[in-house]
């Protein structure tokens, strides 16, 4: 039998905004786990990037509304002043298309 848990907190908690940021943990865990919670009162979408395996800065990129037709890598929208919990890469790089729209904390569990 599996064991699901709540989502732990394992650092701070970070504002996304239109500039990179990456998300780290306070006890070095390489925690996949992030609570996302969306600040904005309206869809608002993030980008995301693994980290560099050397430790060097990473660039999102230009963070896009996907469109018929036209998807955006990886990207995720979020309603209005919602929160979920997502499995990402360890020490993600983070970049929103609004800006202070995400409040971002890595953890485990759900």
């Amino acid at each position: 039998m599996s064991t699901v848990n709540a989502f732990t907190p394992r650092g701070q908690t970070y504002l996304v905004t239109t500039s990179d940021v990456q998300i780290k943990t306070q006890d070095n865990a390489n925690a996949i786990s992030y609570r996302i919670r969306n600040l904005s009162t309206n869809t608002a979408y993030f980008g995301y990037k693994p980290a560099d395996p050397t430790g060097a800065a990473v660039s999102v990129g230009t963070v896009t509304t996907p469109t018929a037709g036209s998807p955006s890598q990886n990207v995720i929208g979020m309603f209005p002043e919602s929160v979920e919990v997502f499995t990402l890469p360890p020490n993600v790089w983070l970049k929103s298309d609004t800006a202070n729209a995400f409040e971002v904390i890595a953890g485990e569990g759900i």
